[in-house]
């Protein structure tokens, strides 16, 4: 199988521009809002990642996307000239402050001349400066040329550099929270979800169907559990409903990875799909409600489910089955 650096090579602008999107967008903790910009318009910017409500008033991250055409890496000319771009628009007013981070995405890589002056970041700033008039010049708007004014050269010499950095399609593979944007653009399938067990005090997430358990098993023995130790002290049932806290963590534990590594409404469509999957079993008529939820659980447990073409493990469909009788699309006491 082709590894996911190869494959990140392949992507067209667009596809790029999407996948630094979605995985920006999966970032949300670092921003206050993704937005893709790239077109002919696009100002110097492709994707960007506003840090706060002030938008181009405020912090903001650029990602600049050059995909390059196959065998091709990006240059210095090039990238001196994507930079310049970025001073000459800010200077038009076109953004009231520089970009916080600014970000060459190349997944077929940098050359090595470029290399060298992202990773020495003065001789970045004195190459945008000596080669402005071959790289910039005419190459920033077709509208007129652009000389290096005492104005840009101001700006080029206050900016911090070290702002500037790059990622390769190596690189991006890297990103550990790149997963639903590899999942949605590159339709990869994550690896399995990592198995759980319930933890041994009992959580307040898990209450509400809990609960309902609890009053299904107190009508099944005549007897009145008050609390949910009360049903875990008992010599039946205890058993019973150790078992499926352990299956409502394992379908937790599956909705995180997933959640993490899929593409956006990958999870839900597959919590939709397990509810399709035992709603006639639900609501056949069954001679108790305890019943009614062993019947469930047989029926998904021996119903494939898959996530993006990838089974399921019975324990996660079944214990998904508790997360829609906390959400209210099952109740277990109906």
């Amino acid at each position: 199988m082709r590894s996911i650096a190869i494959r990140l090579q392949e992507l067209d602008d667009d596809e790029l521009e999407d996948f630094v999107d979605i995985w920006l967008h999966n970032r949300s903790a670092l921003y206050y809002r993704t937005e893709r910009l790239g077109k002919t318009s696009d100002k110097g910017r492709d994707v960007v990642g506003f840090v706060t409500d002030q938008l181009h008033e405020g912090d903001w991250d650029l990602y600049q996307c050059k995909r390059k055409t196959r065998g091709s890496k990006l240059g210095v000319g090039e990238a001196l000239k994507e930079l310049g771009k970025v001073f000459y628009h800010h200077l038009k007013g076109e953004y009231a402050t520089l970009p916080r981070k600014y970000v060459f995405v190349s997944p077929r890589g940098i050359t090595g001349p470029l290399q060298t002056l992202l990773l020495n970041k003065e001789k970045l700033r004195t190459a945008l400066v000596d080669q402005w008039d071959e790289t910039c010049r005419t190459g920033i708007t077709r509208n007129e040329e652009v000389p290096l004014s005492n104005v840009i050269r101001t700006v080029i010499d206050a900016y911090d550099f070290t702002r500037i950095t790059y990622l390769t399609g190596t690189l991006l593979a890297k990103e550990t929270d790149a997963g639903p944007a590899l999942s949605k653009v590159l339709n990869l399938v994550p690896d399995e979800a990592p198995e759980a067990e319930a933890p041994e005090t009992v959580c307040e997430v898990e209450m509400v169907y809990l609960d309902q358990l609890r009053e299904i098993y107190g009508e099944t023995s005549g007897l009145a559990f008050t609390t949910i130790n009360d049903v875990l002290a008992h010599p039946v049932h205890a058993g019973h409903l150790q078992l499926q806290r352990t299956r409502f963590f394992e379908a937790a534990a599956f909705d995180r990875f997933h959640r993490d590594n899929t593409a956006p409404g990958a999870m839900e469509t597959f919590k939709k799909d397990i509810f399709h999957t035992v709603i006639e079993v639900y609501r056949e008529s069954h001679p108790s409600r305890l019943d009614r939820v062993n019947a469930v659980m047989k029926h998904i447990g021996m119903t494939q489910v898959s996530l993006l073409g990838r089974m399921s493990r019975p324990p996660v469909r079944q214990g998904m089955c508790h997360h829609l009788a906390t959400d209210g699309r099952l109740r277990w006491t109906r």
